[in-house]
């Protein structure tokens, strides 16, 4: 019977060494852990004139849609100012993005009648500057410079 108690009391001490060891370990393997929560992001901007192909005259409130190529990233739209000057951009994750840019007539009456036109911008292999830590890379810009052909 004595001996069957210093055994029980032998397996109490080993399994609260046990467990004070695994304690200690598990809160310094956690002190160690550096948890962050978010998305990498950055912003894509792009930048140009839009003028007509015939006079080189720069055209003024052409809307310019910056649409991103897969389904859940956003679009920006903006309008050529007085000297055909355009700024659009898009926030998305830090890699190679493709996006789809319209340039549309809106307002004939003031300019003349343009053609729309469709392309494609490639961002690739960007360099981004100003970003603050590892979530905000920054932003990488690209200019286009369009040629707008009158309607016939």
């Amino acid at each position: 019977m004595r001996m069957k108690k210093i055994e029980i009391g032998f397996l109490k001490m080993y399994n609260f060494i046990i467990g004070g060891l695994i304690a200690i370990l598990g809160f310094a393997a956690s002190c160690e852990t550096k948890t962050e929560y978010g998305v990498p992001h950055a912003k894509f901007i792009l930048k140009g004139t839009v003028e007509s192909s015939l006079s080189i005259a720069p055209i003024q409130k052409i809307r310019v849609i910056m649409q991103g190529n897969s389904s859940n990233t956003s679009s920006d739209t903006a309008f050529t100012d007085a000297s055909g000057n355009y700024a659009v951009s898009d926030g998305g994750f830090p890699a190679n993005q493709t996006y789809i840019v319209r340039f549309d007539d809106i307002d004939s009456i003031l300019n003349g009648a343009f053609d729309k036109l469709d392309t494609t911008v490639e961002f690739n292999d960007p360099k981004f500057i100003n970003g603050d830590g590892p979530w905000y890379s920054g932003e990488t810009s690209k200019e286009l410079d369009i040629k707008l052909h009158p309607k016939k």
